[in-house]
């Protein structure tokens, strides 16, 4: 049992339920009773689906993918051997194992994968494990889309092997790897060319002054911008150096633990020389578009000036008008809503805090609003998207339209008449196409249905035709989108724009004289309006330029006295602006004419690629290989010499994985047999219910500092079990079932017991918090156990067990908050194991596990602030960056009792928190003890220093 404290402590800090088993399982199985108690908190991870899994061979790679997606499959696969044969090129390198791809046809599909026990967010095209090889990828809906996260991950995997292979070849330990920004711009380098995302963000960052060189650019470590400036590194070095000295950096690592040194043995230049050179191009470069590029800030009004935002709707009621729009500002995302003449925002809808709301997708996709003010919008529900419907004005939600067989939902857009939604949706098969549905007949049609990514419909004002945004041009190969129309009458579509850049979003003026829509032509995207009356001649319309920004607009919708609300990049934030739009001046506006000829456009397509499905095991069957296997001796001082290992074993797509735990704990020969521990157990991620079962048997000298500091010989076998039912993402219940033979003897006492323990729980857990670098910084989490150990053979044991907590988190500020903790831990009955409080963890200021009992109550209150947003160390030869710190004004208050409370104990005082490099948090804690049922407040100061999460 206090086995199971010390795993309690241990697994308070993980965020997700998975993760937790994971990562915590070879503590659990060193207690039985601790099964369905070793996860007090965390979200849940959900296997929704029961994928038939299926493997396709094709010459180097093997393929694994459910029924459904088949076509899916044979498409990567034909661009999964390009790839390789791509790259074996540009590596000069040859993998000789086979690789495993696994593909999921959507990105909600993909998020349940086990492959990884963690949450997969938003915006995770991929991924490649490097302890068995594995790439993992989903589809988005484009294909191109499909190949360049192909081609990205496979970069990974030529480096990953490449670099083990020359550190063997020169006799050295595979522990020196490039930096992130390198390993993501090689990736992005080989995988995709130089693209209007990268252009506007590089454009941005250095015109604002927040790039960040190579000598400072863990500033930005792990964020989308490094990804690209890691790409742009590559751009500037390939063409300036030569592209041969991209692969002579990853042959010269074996040279330097230093990467700045293998850049000065490789180039003649470390991270500073080059820094010098690479930003004077770069201004030279981008400075002179300020002349004729303004930004967006210069030219439209910003209505939203903070935080994340896109999606903008324009809303009016009565002489009012405002904007909605998708926001983050606080950490959870949400609808909100904001006058267009100013003052503060209001969040009119929260998300991802509740099972309702689970989770908005930032830039997926636009809400619509009806003629009689009802919004159409998107989120997570489960296992699929669903479409909300919520009347503005009585701030009521009115509806929740799910749609079997389909998964994630893009734009959606209402009907002149307020009766259908037209929406773009991604099916089991992984094709993204377009639809519309009769909201109070539940009636579905579909209205496209191939491989072509379709997304952005907008109804025109008179109800004849839709626009909408598909690579279903011959540019689409490389993943462009074009503007199309679709005729609700026939069904027929015809082409609105024709080239080599992307045209999104279109959206109708209130009168239907203009669309409005974004595109890439010159660089970046900028705002482009086409009038209705040129839509239908024998050549494609002339598109008018309004805007010549130098970073990007995107999302333009009209206001209903014709300005334009816009989603605006600026000083890497998203924002909102509104524009005039004079139709008198149209013809002032620049134009780029498209002489194209309707009749010869035509569609691009891709080959699957040859193979078969294998036919002697059509179904995946599970085949079990190692994952980590770690010897360990310990000497100490009470208990002698330990030595053991502790190995885990999982197959391919990680759904089961085994745990297994040996040591001995003998101190003499004689001992050797009957002191062998061994723990075996097993957890399965495959249904929706998690589960947990395991043998073990342990044996040797035991010290219980809960049990009036007692020295004891046990021996223990038996085994568990241990379920858990999630509910949603944020709430689920536990419960666990155990069977432990017990038979001890306390040494220097003729003292001894003996029990068959069998011991039952059941939890409820919920839990919504947001965290920050140190610990939860908003939201709430919740836990409730109730359980009972008993001695079925002897009675020499029964006691239940109550355990209540919860949580709290006020957000104060944008990174301040105020925390709170209620906490009775309540034990009664035959001996009843003790609990125990003091350190850095609860009752601060007094010694690490002195006060004890069966009974325990604490509360907690902390006002949380930011005190240094790097903390690190500059040297000539280059930096270190360890993280961030954070201060806390703490209160506690409680104690811990056997029969008889007798007095209520305290602490106050400041504590400092130091994020080390996101994994570790170490604590100070300076203050005051307060005693004596708090009559006295202690004359010294106390200070305690510890590392773990707050709580």
């Amino acid at each position: 049992d206090s086995a199971q404290a010390r795993i309690s402590m241990r697994c308070n800090g993980y965020r997700s339920f998975r993760t937790a088993v994971l990562a915590c399982s070879l503590l659990v199985i060193l207690s039985a009773s601790a099964a369905a108690q070793f996860l007090p908190f965390g979200r849940n991870k959900i296997n929704y689906e029961q994928f038939d899994w299926q493997i396709l061979r094709t010459e180097r790679f093997d393929i694994y993918y459910y029924p459904e997606m088949e076509e899916l499959a044979r498409k990567g696969g034909h661009f999964a051997e390009e790839s390789y044969a791509e790259l074996e090129q540009e590596f000069n390198f040859t993998i000789t194992e086979r690789i495993p791809l696994i593909f999921y046809s959507s990105p909600l599909h993909f998020q349940q994968t086990n492959v990884t026990p963690g949450f997969i967010p938003d915006g995770v095209g991929g991924f490649f494990e490097f302890l068995k090889g594995r790439v993992v990828i989903p589809s988005s809906g484009s294909l191109e889309q499909f190949r360049h996260v192909i081609q990205h991950e496979l970069v990974h995997v030529f480096m990953h092997n490449k670099i083990l292979q020359v550190l063997e070849d020169y006799g050295l330990e595979s522990n020196r790897y490039p930096p992130l920004w390198f390993v993501e711009g090689l990736a992005e380098y080989y995988s995709t060319d130089w693209d209007t995302q990268t252009e506007m963000l590089i454009r941005d960052a250095v015109l604002n002054g927040y790039f960040a060189p190579l000598s400072n650019i863990y500033y930005i470590s792990g964020s989308f911008l490094m990804y690209k400036e890691g790409q742009a590194f590559m751009m500037y070095l390939a063409e300036n150096y030569g592209e041969q000295y991209i692969q002579r950096i990853i042959e010269n690592l074996w040279k330097s633990p230093d990467f700045s040194d293998v850049l000065k043995l490789t180039i003649g230049k470390k991270f500073g020389e080059f820094d010098k050179e690479w930003i004077a191009y770069l201004k030279k470069k981008y400075y002179p578009l300020v002349e004729k590029h303004p930004f967006p800030s210069d030219e439209a009004q910003l209505i939203v000036r903070e935080g994340f935002n896109s999606k903008p709707v324009f809303y009016r009621s009565g002489d009012s008008t405002f904007v909605l729009y998708i926001g983050n500002v606080d950490g959870y995302t949400g609808v909100y809503m904001k006058s267009l003449t100013g003052g503060p925002a209001e969040k009119i809808i929260e998300g991802e805090k509740t099972d309702e709301f689970e989770a908005f997708h930032l830039f997926q996709g636009k809400m619509a609003l009806s003629p009689d003010g009802v919004l159409a919008f998107v989120t997570k529900s489960g296992e699929s998207d669903v479409l909300h419907l919520y009347d503005v004005g009585r701030r009521k939600k009115l509806e929740t339209l799910s749609f079997p067989r389909l998964v994630v939902i893009g734009s959606v857009f209402w009907s002149p008449d307020g009766t259908r939604i037209a929406f773009t949706a991604i099916d089991h098969a992984g094709q993204n196409d377009l639809y519309t549905v009769d909201w109070k007949e539940r009636r579905l049609q579909r209205l496209t249905n191939d491989f072509y990514s379709d997304r952005d419909p907008a109804w025109s004002p008179d109800g004849r035709h839709i626009a909408f945004a598909s690579d279903r041009t011959a540019f689409g190969e490389s993943g462009t989108h074009n503007l199309f129309l679709y005729e609700t009458e026939s069904g027929a579509i015809t082409y609105l724009t024709y080239g080599d850049y992307d045209a999104l979003a279109p959206s109708w003026s209130p009168d239907g004289k203009l669309l409005a829509f974004t595109s890439d032509i010159p660089g970046t995207h900028n705002i482009y309006l086409i009038r209705r009356d040129e839509m239908f001649d024998s050549s494609l319309p002339p598109l008018l330029q309004r805007t010549q920004f130098a970073t990007g607009a995107f999302d333009p919708v009209w206001t209903d006295s014709s300005d334009l609300l816009f989603t605006a990049f600026e000083r890497f934030s998203f924002r909102i602006g509104m524009l005039p739009v004079d139709q008198s001046k149209l013809d002032s506006l620049p134009v780029i004419e498209q002489d194209v000829p309707v009749s010869a456009l035509e569609p691009w397509g891709v080959p699957p690629i040859e193979g078969t499905v294998e036919t002697t095991s059509l179904r995946y069957k599970k085949e079990y290989t190692l994952d980590i296997a770690q010897s360990q001796i310990a000497t100490d001082p009470v208990f002698g010499t330990i030595g053991g290992a502790a190995l885990s074993v999982s197959d391919l797509l990680g759904n089961e994985n085994y745990y297994f735990l040996l040591y001995n704990t003998a101190q003499t020969s004689d001992e050797i047999f009957s002191n062998f521990n061994l723990a075996i157990s097993k957890i399965s991620l495959e249904q929706r219910n998690p589960y947990a079962y395991g043998v073990y048997h342990y044996s040797g000298r035991r010290y219980d500092i809960l049990d009036e500091d007692t020295y004891y010989f046990e021996r223990a076998f038996g085994g568990y079990f241990a379920l858990a039912h999630p509910l949603s993402k944020f709430r689920r219940l536990e419960g666990s079932v155990s069977l432990t033979h017990s038979d001890k003897d306390v040494l220097g006492d003729i003292t001894q017991r003996k029990a068959l323990l069998l011991t039952n729980s059941i939890s409820y857990v919920k839990d919504n918090a947001l965290y920050y670098y140190t610990g939860p910084i908003d939201g709430n989490r919740f836990n409730i156990t109730l359980a009972h150990t008993t001695d079925i053979q002897y009675s020499n044991v029964n006691y239940f067990s109550v355990m209540f907590d919860y949580r709290r988190y006020f957000r104060l500020g944008q990174l301040t908050a105020f925390a709170t903790r209620a906490e009775i831990l309540y034990n009664e009955g035959k001996e009843a194991r003790r609990y125990f409080l003091g350190g850095s963890w609860d009752l601060r200021g007094f010694p690490r596990w002195s006060i004890r009992g069966t009974k325990r109550w604490l509360t907690s209150m902390e006002l949380r602030f930011p005190l240094l947003n790097r903390v690190g160390f500059d040297f000539p030869f280059g930096a270190i960056n360890l993280g961030l710190m954070r201060g806390a004004l703490f209160f506690d208050a409680g104690n811990a009792w056997d029969t008889e409370y007798r007095e209520t104990l305290g602490s106050v005082g400041l504590g400092f928190r130091l994020s080390v490099f996101g994994l570790l948090v170490l604590r100070y804690d300076i203050g005051k003890r307060i005693e004596n049922d708090f009559t006295t407040l202690q004359s010294d100061l106390f200070h305690q220093f510890f590392f773990g999460w707050d709580f």
